[in-house]
């Protein structure tokens, strides 16, 4: 059946196991931790050279992979196996019945000491498939693409609280907002920056500092910075930015910055137009952190609502304009500094 990644990690946080898993999707990284879970826990380790054997789809053939999960552990009353990049194994790549049929045969008749993961990376089965349906009613589904597995941007720092606070730590606001605006939504990126932290702090709570010094963000050119500068129309600071930013497109792209621009002035046209100044209300209307809501309450202070549609308009103009479909004689740097004149100057 399928599930949920928090049902399936509290299944296994409670001993509570199935024999066959079939993990697959775009949302890499729930795969990696479902099946770093197994390789670390599930077999004990004077056990695994002879119980846990990992195998790479392009390597082994679905023949090889049912013959090894039929044979018995050894010194123990159960056996690991576990198929990493098994998008690549043959039987998935592409449709033979024989195979399909060696398989499905299996997953009717498993071995009961035996358990069997798949881990399918940016793939997912054909729910209306034979083999599908076949692994629905034996095995325990994680479809890491569904939306019930999504995290959007707006629930990305309840998630990294949330990931912090199992590890017994606790993070700033500042340093959670840091994070997630130059790193984005990217939760491998987001595992690996806080796994660093943990391995090089000597306290138990991570700060601003912690972020900018362990992560490679630089402390003054950053996108938190950058929206900072935007909020209170310091046109000094806004401007060294993204003079910054323009010179380091490759880090920078321009339609990244025209996209993070866009989303943070049409949230505070809804704030402004709706005339919000409680953080709480703004939290909730806008779907931002409690804490970044302080800042658009801020924000509105120095806009008027006619500067907001112009600024929009010109930022939806220069998304054509980098996109190729309107032409305008200027390279990136000049479009930036366009965009500069029209927000302070104009």
């Amino acid at each position: 059946m399928i599930q949920t990644y928090n049902q399936i990690i509290k299944n296994l946080s409670e001993d509570k196991f199935s024999k066959i898993y079939l993990l697959m999707g775009e949302e890499t990284f729930f795969i990696k931790k479902i099946c770093q879970f197994f390789e670390n826990n599930f077999i004990e380790d004077q056990n695994k050279s002879f119980n846990q054997e990992i195998f790479y789809g392009r390597d082994i053939s679905i023949e090889n992979i049912i013959s090894s999960c039929k044979s018995f552990p050894m010194m123990s009353d159960k056996k690991l196996v576990i198929i990493k990049e098994a998008q690549e194994l043959d039987i998935f790549k592409r449709n033979n019945d024989k195979k399909n049929e060696l398989l499905i045969n299996y997953l009717s008749n498993v071995n009961p000491s035996t358990t069997l993961i798949f881990c399918l990376n940016n793939k997912t089965l054909d729910k209306r498939g034979k083999l599908f349906k076949s692994f629905n009613e034996s095995s325990c589904i994680l479809d890491s693409s569904s939306k019930d597995n999504k995290i959007y941007d707006n629930q990305l720092p309840k998630w990294i609280e949330s990931e912090v606070m199992k590890k017994k730590y606790s993070i700033s606001n500042d340093a959670l907002l840091i994070l997630t605006e130059n790193i984005g939504n990217d939760l491998e990126k987001i595992d690996n920056a806080l796994n660093k932290i943990y391995s090089n702090i000597e306290s138990k709570n991570i700060s601003k500092d912690d972020i900018l010094n362990l992560v490679g963000i630089n402390r003054e050119y950053n996108l938190f910075e950058f929206q900072d500068s935007l909020i209170d129309r310091n046109s000094l600071k806004c401007g060294k930015i993204m003079n910054y930013f323009t010179s380091n497109e490759k880090k920078f792209p321009i339609q990244q910055l025209i996209i993070y621009m866009y989303g943070f002035y049409s949230k505070l046209l809804v704030v402004k137009s709706k005339n919000l100044s409680n953080p709480d209300t703004i939290s909730s209307e806008i779907s931002v952190h409690p804490y970044v809501a302080r800042s658009y309450a801020r924000a509105i202070q120095n806009y008027t609502l006619n500067e907001l549609f112009m600024i929009i308009s010109f930022i939806k103009e220069l998304d054509l304009v980098s996109k190729g479909l309107k032409q305008l004689k200027a390279d990136n740097k000049a479009l930036m500094g366009q965009i500069i004149y029209k927000l302070f100057y104009r």
